[in-house]
């Protein structure tokens, strides 16, 4: 009988991405440190004990000691194949306890062992991929002075198959680690910090490593993150892979390491339970009666201002506050509605005819504020929480702290509009927009509270001295970004910013001034900002230090990147619609579609390249095709693209492009239509190739 492995959607993914890594040899670079691994057994068998033990044997690095110690186990066969390995490899110890300490104190002595300059944690039913060791070394060999190193994971079913669940990390973000362990494994720790924190903690088993890696961190800043799956964590019934709601001890050990962190540190905060998701929340507490400067730019828009205000009021609890209004120019009629509401709730209200510039605005405002503190919040902002301030105000109180957002929801309550901002390839966005709150994403990223480069201005909280330090908002970007750019600054500066998934708020987005998508001329706007900003700011171009390489850059659901699997590969040519037009070349075009955006407008961002010599010369179209084979032709312009330079052998640098048409000058059938590619040679020679994009007019 024929057996036919069934292979999920991520595994196909994950090797296509694996065949592609470049892994240096680090047997052959300059430092080679020892890396000792700590395996405490317990009970296990074989069937998940030699795989754990091989796929350290199968470590492409080869300066390891494993240092494996069994625990008083019952079970016969685990001193029989412990031994075993003793006498196979001389690099692997072995140690029997004479008595069951549990897992802290087990690998406490296996601390004890460890003679390498470095330790890492291996549970005994769990394995490393085989280029784990090697890529930790080789980011060891650009930074000696690394002292603890994690990587992203995934999990793997009792028989060892079934790569699934992947957890794809952000780089270091401190309270996203107070909200939950995310770092886990593999964390790869320098063994003299480990010693000198005194290795687990007996009394926290079920999160001896959180309780570890939060007093770890404690000692040293020195993190890095390396975003490729290294560790295979495999789900059985005992492994705390499984559903830890299940395990009440392991919550409260969790709990505990929590409580512990906050007296270490001299915070004060309470500790809350959010439903599902099994994790305690830290609500931290507002440390005395600072008061909080409230800044709204709004012009003409009293009813929607006057909603804002008066559910502030009566809503919020935390009442040292001040509130100041900037108006760039609002009618004499509703300069007066202004004027009587400033009166009513004691606004100092500042006018001033100007163009709408939203950093300007803000940045009057926070130079007549006498807060410490200082809330941009927009006009079309509803309160509906009472502690949704204190929340944000305790989080902003902390040191390494830059700016604090808030949940914002959609009118209704029920849809996401900002959980925090990512900063895709093709710009700035709001993760999980539109998505209903109702259930749970991407580890909990909308129910947890994440540190991310940026949050929106709509509601943004942040110490006055640290707003001023970074210049406050630039009045160059008027309309759009300024408050990424913001918090660009701040993250730059050495802050983390966050956004409170628990301080939840209602913005009736656009209300006041529009979409940006909507025609040609913002849309023109909006990109041109964007260029500025990353100018300012080349670190975060096509990065963000807390969203992960293998996520989608073009969606914001947290999906894979599948565009990593392409890895820039020249595409086989596709069969053209009308062989009139088009002739096939088998060398076909190389091309990534970046973002593709609809409104009355239809906007197209991406790359494309042959390759040949003459490609300066070539013409270069897109293509829309409606289901009837309809087409519609459209020239590209030409932009610079210096993240595709130099990547398979591409030489040429403005491989980019960027239009923005008219969608009714698109006439096509139907509501959806694809895309496709078209480039012509001098020669007379022709490309063409479909992309995957489909357009959807709404």
């Amino acid at each position: 009988m024929k057996v036919i492995e069934h292979r999920s959607e991520y595994e196909k993914w994950i090797e296509n991405i694996e065949k592609h890594y470049e892994h240096l040899d680090a047997n052959k670079l300059q430092y080679q440190p020892k890396i000792s691994i700590l395996v405490p057994v317990y009970n296990v068998l074989d069937r998940h004990l030699i795989p754990c033990i091989e796929s350290v044997r199968k470590q492409t690095y080869k300066n390891w000691e494993l240092c494996l110690v069994d625990d008083c186990s019952t079970m016969e066969n685990v001193k029989k194949t412990l031994n075993k390995y003793k006498n196979k490899d001389k690099r692997i110890k072995v140690k029997f306890r004479e008595t069951n300490g549990h897992i802290s104190q087990c690998t406490n002595t296996a601390l004890d062992m460890a003679t390498g300059e470095y330790i890492a944690f291996l549970d005994c039913d769990d394995t490393l991929a085989k280029f784990a060791l090697n890529e930790v070394v080789e980011l060891l060999n650009k930074n000696r002075n690394l002292d603890f190193i994690y990587s992203d994971e995934d999990k793997i079913d009792d028989e060892g198959h079934n790569r699934h669940m992947p957890h794809f990390k952000p780089d270091w973000s401190p309270d996203t680690l107070m909200s939950h362990m995310y770092t886990c494994h593999f964390g790869v720790y320098r063994t003299s910090i480990a010693r000198e924190i005194g290795g687990d903690r007996k009394g926290y088993e079920g999160a001896q490593d959180y309780d570890f890696t939060l007093r770890f961190t404690e000692k040293t800043d020195k993190i890095a993150h390396i975003d490729k799956i290294l560790y295979h964590w495999r789900e059985r019934v005992e492994s705390t892979a499984a559903d830890a709601g299940a395990k009440p001890y392991i919550l409260e050990a969790a709990k505990k390491t929590k409580e512990d962190a906050l007296r270490r540190r001299g915070l004060k905060a309470n500790l809350e339970l959010v439903d599902g998701i099994y994790q305690y929340r830290v609500n931290y507490l507002v440390d005395g009666n600072p008061k909080v400067s409230v800044v709204i730019p709004s012009k003409d828009n009293y009813k929607i201002l006057e909603k804002c205000i008066s559910s502030f009021v009566e809503k919020t609890r935390y009442k040292n506050y001040e509130f100041i209004l900037v108006d760039n120019g609002s009618s004499d009629e509703n300069k007066e509605k202004y004027s009587e509401l400033a009166k009513k709730y004691n606004i100092t209200y500042i006018y001033e005819k100007m163009d709408f510039n939203f950093s300007k605005m803000c940045n009057m405002g926070v130079a007549k504020s006498t807060g410490e503190y200082i809330l941009l919040l927009n006009d079309d902002i509803e309160i509906i929480d009472e502690e949704w301030l204190e929340r944000m105000l305790g989080q902003a109180q902390l040191k390494h702290i830059g700016a604090v957002g808030a949940k914002l929801l959609y009118e209704g309550g029920e849809r996401i509009q900002h959980i925090g901002v990512v900063n895709y390839k093709v710009g700035p966005s709001h993760i999980f927009a539109k998505f209903k709150d109702n259930q749970i994403y991407y580890f909990g990223r909308n129910k947890i509270d994440y540190n991310s480069s940026a949050v929106t201005a709509a509601c943004l909280l942040v110490n006055k001295d640290k707003y001023n330090e970074v210049g406050g908002l630039d009045e160059s970007l008027a309309v759009a970004y300024n408050d990424v750019d913001f918090c660009f600054k701040l993250v730059e500066k050495g802050y983390y910013n966050i956004c409170r998934n628990d301080a939840v708020l209602i913005h009736y987005e656009s209300i006041s001034r529009g979409n940006d998508l909507i025609d040609k001329e913002k849309m023109r706007r909006l990109n041109s900002e964007r260029d500025n900003l990353y100018k300012k700011h080349p670190m975060f171009n096509n990065y963000d230090p807390f969203y992960n390489s293998n996520l989608t850059q073009d969606r914001v659901d947290y999906s894979y990147n599948y565009s990593l699997a392409d890895r820039v590969v020249v595409l086989k040519n596709i069969e053209s619609f009308d062989e009139n037009i088009y002739s096939k070349n088998s060398s076909g075009i190389a091309y990534m579609i970046d973002n593709v955006l609809v409104g009355k407008d239809i906007y197209v961002r991406g790359w494309m390249c042959t390759n040949n010599r003459l490609e300066g010369l070539i013409k270069r179209y897109i293509i829309f095709e409606d289901y009837n084979g309809k087409i519609v032709r459209v020239k590209l312009n030409r932009c610079k693209r210096n993240d595709v330079k130099g990547k398979q052998g591409i030489t040429y640098a403005k491989t980019g492009f960027e239009i923005c048409v008219p969608r009714n000058e698109v006439e096509l059938d139907g509501s959806k239509y694809k895309i496709a590619l078209y480039s012509e040679l001098p020669t007379g020679k022709k490309y063409y190739e479909s992309t995957s994009e489909v357009v959807e007019l709404f």
